[in-house]
C-alpha cells in the first residue's frame, strides 16, 4: 500500500470508529447518528472503481436520503480517477476540490503564541462544560448564525473521542475564540482537522497557533504522519508553516438541495 493509499485507508477507518457503517459495494456510507450536518455524512470508495456504478449510486442515495442525509462523498481522486464524471452524469455536484497535506514528527515546526492566547487541551479527563464549549465554539464558527447547543450526546461522543484523540480550545482575553483537533490515531497516522476560528477574532494568527499546538500534542501522543485537507490557498500557506506540504487532491462532491 502507497501512501496515498494508506491515507485514504486511514480516513475510511477513522470513519468507521466515528460513525455508523453501511456498506453500498464498491462504496461504504458513513453517517452521523443524529446531527444531519453535511460535513458528518458521506461516502468513500472501498477501493478502485471499475465497471458501471449507476446502479450502485442509486442504492446509496437511497441509503441516506431515507436517514434524511444529503448524499455527498469525500475521496482521495487519483485513487479513483472516473469516479467523478459518474458522479456528475448521476445528479452531484463538485463541492469542492481540496488539497491533502502531511507533516511528519520531523518536518513539524512548532509556533509562537501569539500575545493575549491561551490554549486548553482536552482529554477524555476533561469536564463536560469544557467539552462542550469546545463543541459550541466548533459548530458555531464553522456554521455562524446557525443557532446550535451541544447536547448531551455530542458531549459524551466527544469525550469518547478524546480517549485517543485530542482538542485545543484558544482562548482571547478569557473568551473562547479559535478550535482545532486530532482524530484517535491508527498505525501512526492521524487527521487534523476541525480549525475554527470565529470571525471577531480572524486575522490573528490564531489559525497558525492553534495547528501547531495540535500537532504538538498529536505528535506527543505517538503520531507519526498527521494529515490535513484544506480548499484555500491562503490556509494551505498557513499549513505550511508549520511543516505540513501538499500530496494529492481530494474531491468532495454532493447532490445539490
Amino acid at each position: 500500500m502507497n501512501p496515498i493509499e494508506r491515507l485514504q485507508s486511514y480516513m475510511r477507518h477513522s470513519a468507521a470508529g466515528r460513525y455508523e457503517s453501511i456498506p453500498v459495494p464498491p462504496f461504504t456510507v458513513f453517517v452521523h447518528p443524529h446531527d444531519p450536518l453535511i460535513y458528518f455524512n458521506y461516502a468513500i470508495p472501498d477501493g478502485p472503481i471499475t465497471g458501471d456504478v449507476r446502479e450502485p449510486l442509486r442504492r446509496l442515495r437511497a441509503e441516506f436520503q431515507k436517514r434524511g442525509r444529503v448524499p455527498r462523498f469525500e475521496y482521495v481522486s487519483e485513487l479513483a480517477p472516473t469516479l467523478a464524471d459518474s458522479l456528475l452524469a448521476e445528479g452531484f455536484q463538485l463541492e469542492a476540490e481540496a488539497r491533502l497535506m502531511v507533516c511528519t514528527r520531523e518536518r513539524f515546526t512548532p509556533m509562537a503564541v501569539p500575545e493575549g492566547v491561551s490554549f486548553s487541551v482536552l482529554t477524555s479527563g476533561s469536564s463536560r462544560e469544557e467539552v462542550r464549549t469546545y463543541c459550541n465554539t466548533s459548530r458555531r464558527a464553522f456554521s455562524p448564525g446557525e443557532p446550535y447547543e451541544a447536547s448531551e450526546e455530542d458531549v459524551s461522543k466527544t469525550l469518547e473521542e478524546l480517549r485517543e484523540g485530542g482538542a485545543v480550545v484558544g482562548h482571547v482575553e478569557g473568551q473562547p475564540a479559535v478550535v482545532g483537533m486530532f482524530t484517535p490515531p491508527s498505525e501512526g497516522i492521524a487527521e487534523l482537522g476541525g480549525v475554527a476560528t470565529f470571525e471577531r477574532f480572524r486575522k490573528r494568527g490564531l489559525g497558525t497557533a492553534v495547528t501547531s499546538r495540535v500537532a504538538q500534542e498529536a505528535f506527543a501522543r505517538g503520531v507519526d504522519v498527521l494529515f490535513l485537507s484544506t480548499i484555500t490557498e491562503e490556509a494551505g500557506r498557513i499549513y505550511e508553516r508549520v511543516g505540513f506540504r501538499f500530496v494529492t487532491r481530494m474531491l468532495f462532491m454532493s447532490v445539490p438541495a
